[in-house]
């Protein structure tokens, strides 16, 4: 029997998405699971336990909390996408109901995802989605004192908070070098993302492969103001007017913008700062759902059609 440790968000109480409805969805699909909550003091240490299995029940906040204290990397991790946005589960397509996906996995089935590594002033720090200056951590800022909504009604005023701090946002100076090239830009914002989606629902970084060892450096140009914000009602239909660049190692200096690392924001300071920003070189093994051949039937008419 496979022998699997649950990581799980414990104020995740919605039916279904509890910790008993689990554990019993991975009794169902044969597992002999244990658990610890990710809010837990000694979380990392029972991560660190032997399993064959880790599963990351939560949000993209709970999943970041998960994959970037792994220290085995070998031990393959099953998502179970439990938010609102689900922005990493998104990103590798990855759906369903806890009850629908434990019965998806087989531990040889799984793709390598890259973890990012920003260093600073401060030390270094690990992400899952983005490291960001300018625009979108000043979109967080707001966001973070507003009433928050839940389910789609969380996405739609994130969308809409984040199209009025567009709207307001002042250009500023960024000296970007991407593997040993030097730019100086004045932008809106620059991220440097880890995966697709990020923020709420908005596939910014629409091309990132999240196995690549590589980085994807998103501008916010001043000239593409209107046409980002009038994407933003409907990111799905249409790549994002950005300026998207690829580069294995990345370093960002500015002067009194805020910064982001995922959904932490930090308040814009009066004195320059310096980032580097690469990847980890272990990625993580993201276990992928198995399609049941009703499934794989389904979609064969689908594109004969």
């Amino acid at each position: 029997m496979v022998r699997a440790l649950l990581c799980h968000n414990s104020s995740a109480g919605t039916e279904g998405k509890d910790k008993d409805s689990i554990l019993a969805a991975l009794k169902l699909a044969g597992y002999d699971a244990s658990y610890v909550s990710v809010k837990d003091d000694d979380f990392k240490k029972t991560l660190a336990k032997s399993v064959d299995l880790i599963v990351a029940a939560g949000g993209d906040g709970t999943l970041a909390t998960v994959l970037t204290s792994l220290q085995d990397r070998k031990t393959p991790v099953a998502i179970l996408p439990l938010g609102t946005a689900n922005n990493f589960a998104r990103s590798l397509g990855i759906a369903g109901t806890p009850q629908e996906l434990v019965e998806t996995w087989t531990l040889d089935r799984y793709v390598d995802v890259n973890i990012g590594s920003v260093t600073g002033y401060w030390g270094t720090t690990l992400f899952l989605e983005s490291y960001g200056v300018g625009v979108f951590p000043a979109f967080l800022e707001d966001v973070a004192k507003r009433k928050k909504p839940k389910g789609a009604g969380n996405l739609l005023k994130g969308r809409e908070a984040f199209q009025d701090t567009l709207k307001d946002a002042k250009p500023f100076d960024v000296l970007v070098k991407m593997d040993g090239k030097t730019y100086e830009k004045t932008l809106l914002g620059v991220e440097v993302a880890n995966i697709a989606f990020t923020g709420p629902g908005l596939p910014i970084a629409a091309k990132a492969d999240l196995g690549d060892g590589k980085l994807d450096v998103v501008f916010f140009e001043t000239a593409d103001r209107k046409k980002l914000i009038k994407w933003i009602d409907s990111p799905q239909v249409e790549m994002p007017p950005v300026t998207l660049r690829k580069a294995t190692e990345v370093s960002l200096t500015w002067t009194d913008q805020p910064a982001r690392v995922d959904d932490q924001y930090f308040s814009a300071i009066d004195k320059e700062q310096t980032v580097e920003i690469v990847c980890e070189e272990k990625p993580v093994h993201i276990l992928m759902p198995v399609k049941h051949p009703v499934q794989k039937a389904h979609e064969k008419k689908a594109a004969s059609a």
